[in-house]
């Protein structure tokens, strides 16, 4: 298939596509992808197709039909060429959908082109008519050296290889004996000489845990600076990555942008060389569903972190507090208790993507739980000499080619560890929802909890634990904002036995005007077993919700390194962690 893309008028956010098919039969059928392998939901892309026409080779109109939702069908009166004309809005600046304005195009393919179903294996040929002074930045190769006209080997590479079009900056480096590009959309506080010296560092210390080689020609990551928007897709040979324009400073803000960075990246091998055997091949119309998601999205999310500790980049301290942060979002969730991270992967079409005021309650991240899921499992394995970078690697190797089995994972840490100890760590963590319990003792630390002294996840003002009074826990996480709404309320806390919901807006208490400060000053005041007089905007209506407050739970996790520590557990450690004992 031929497919040409122009853009007449960027700030109307309207793609201009003529999609081509050579021999196309009497009737030939065009699908538009639902969704795009990496985000698991049903996303409808020709929901945005408006305009669709049809011709010959000759310029004719031919009988169009739109079969459903996603599906076109030309009718072709013996010509040996059909092609379908149409307008895609584009105006959702996500790194899993398409953007067109004054300022930049950019697409994934599953948003934009249909393909001909039976002839997905066929080479694809794109044509980009860029606006004047704007130039394209792509994996895609291009084709016979045209400016402008790349090609792909298949339908799934056209749709795995987004295209950025506009005035981008880019910057190249080298790693590994490969060239790497970094195409950036946006201004932001970065210091480009140190993001390309970095991200040379992870990519050099990801090959080198995979094998020491780059299973591609070349790669580019796409960066997106804008305002608080943060989000990946992983692709074959490049990935998406938007951050906030000012996620560079300081240290903490520019670690979790590497982190995303390190994690997209990750996903060359785990994901897209390695990936599911229930997604092969894709199937672009309707869900495919895996229990594996845990693994494929759980251990990267541990990798990213492991790839900057081994890097040099993240010190063993700050990746110790890390992990200590995931465990105390872990705890602080009760639907880790109630879902298993086999369905939390199977149900990601309906949970992960479309979580509500609910899901902390009913549902866990298998980002969350599978990184730290993954780090038990290293431990374990470490404990028994081996590795989880070698468990990687061995099925990494072993199931490129036709997808990783559902028990894939299990029998590859079986021959590792012992089918009976592979068994019973997958029962407990994998497919039950039993409390996490880390061997960390293994690298010579130990995890900690102390009582939560924050006023919820989301703000307010901590107190130490030595700092006077202990504060009453109320149970109710607040959304960002100068305004106390509740975004959720945890199942079982104080907040949730006294009636108060979602969406309520905290405006006083015992009579008196609320702000986050008042608030914390007045859990405080009361600690456990006093008592709020809450008054709250409930659908515009004043209502008094009466709340006790209870003890802190003690969900606040760091951990330490043991103080006598021996010999093996601080070289365990070193070798874990790529750094020096802390």
């Amino acid at each position: 298939m031929r497919y040409r893309l122009s853009m007449p008028e960027p700030h109307t956010h309207l793609f201009h596509v003529e999609a081509t098919v050579e021999e196309p039969g009497p009737a030939v059928e065009l699908v538009f992808p639902v969704w795009t392998p990496g985000s698991y939901l049903v996303r409808e892309f020709a929901r945005h197709v408006e305009g669709a026409s049809a011709e010959d080779g000759e310029g004719r109109p031919l009988p169009l039909a739109r079969l459903d939702k996603h599906r076109f069908r030309i009718e072709t009166r013996g010509a040996n060429r059909a092609v379908l004309r149409y307008r895609v809005y584009a105006n959702e600046l996500t790194v899993r959908t398409s953007h067109l304005d004054a300022t930049h195009g950019y697409l994934n393919g599953s948003n934009v082109f249909p393909f001909v179903p039976g002839r997905e294996g066929e080479a694809h040929r794109l044509e980009i008519a860029a606006p004047p002074g704007w130039s394209v930045a792509t994996s895609l190769s291009p084709w016979e050296a045209s400016a402008g006209v790349f090609t792909a080997r298949s339908y799934d590479e056209l749709a795995d290889s987004p295209v950025e079009i506009g005035a981008h900056r880019t910057l190249r480096f080298e790693a590994l004996g490969k060239p790497h590009e970094v195409a950036i959309w946006g201004k932001g506080n970065q210091d480009e000489g140190r993001l390309v010296d970095d991200l040379r560092k992870i990519v050099e210390t990801v090959g080198r845990l995979m094998g020491g080689s780059l299973p591609y020609d070349r790669y580019l990551f796409l960066l997106h600076l804008s305002d608080k928007r943060r989000g990946g897709l992983e692709h074959a040979t490049s990935t998406t990555v938007s951050v906030g324009r000012h996620s560079f400073f300081p240290r903490e803000a520019y670690e979790e942008t590497l982190g995303l960075l390190a994690h997209e990246f990750f996903h060359v091998w785990n994901v897209k060389r390695l990936r599911p055997a229930a997604f092969v091949p894709f199937d672009y119309g309707r869900e495919q569903y895996t229990r594996l998601l845990w693994w494929f999205e759980g251990a990267t999310s541990y990798y990213e972190q492991v790839a900057l500790a081994r890097a040099g980049i993240l010190p063993p301290a700050r990746w110790l507090e890390a992990l200590g942060k995931a465990f105390t979002s872990l705890e602080r969730t009760p639907g880790a208790r109630k879902m298993s991270l086999e369905e939390a992967s199977l149900l990601a079409w309906v949970k992960h993507y479309r979580q509500d005021e609910n899901t902390p309650n009913s549902a866990i991240s298998y980002y969350l739980k599978g990184e730290l899921v993954a780090l038990a499992l290293d431990l374990e394995l470490r404990r028994a000499g081996r590795s989880l970078d070698e468990l990687l690697r061995t099925i990494v190797e072993r199931h490129a080619k036709d997808g990783l089995p559902e028990d894939g994972v299990e029998r590859a840490a079986a021959e590792l560890l012992g089918a009976d100890a592979a068994r019973a760590f997958f029962d407990r963590f994998v497919r039950g929802t039993a409390p996490l319990e880390p061997g960390l003792d293994v690298v010579g630390v130990r995890l900690r909890r102390r009582p939560a002294q924050a006023l919820d996840d989301k703000g307010g003002k901590p107190a130490k634990p030595d700092e006077g009074p202990v504060a009453g826990f109320l149970g109710a996480d607040l959304a960002p904002g100068p305004k106390l709404a509740v975004a959720s309320v945890r199942e079982g806390s104080p907040a949730h036995r006294g009636g108060l919901y979602a969406e309520d807006e905290l405006v006083a208490e015992s009579g008196f005007r609320l702000d986050r400060g008042a608030l914390w000053d007045r859990l405080r005041e009361r600690g456990p077993g006093g008592k709020l007089a809450l008054t709250v905007f409930r659908r515009d209506e004043l209502v008094e919700v009466p709340v006790v407050l209870g003890p802190p739970p003690e969900d606040t996790v760091f951990l330490e390194p043991i103080a006598d520590a021996t010999p093996a557990q601080r070289a365990a450690f070193e070798a874990w962690s790529g750094g020096s004992w802390p």
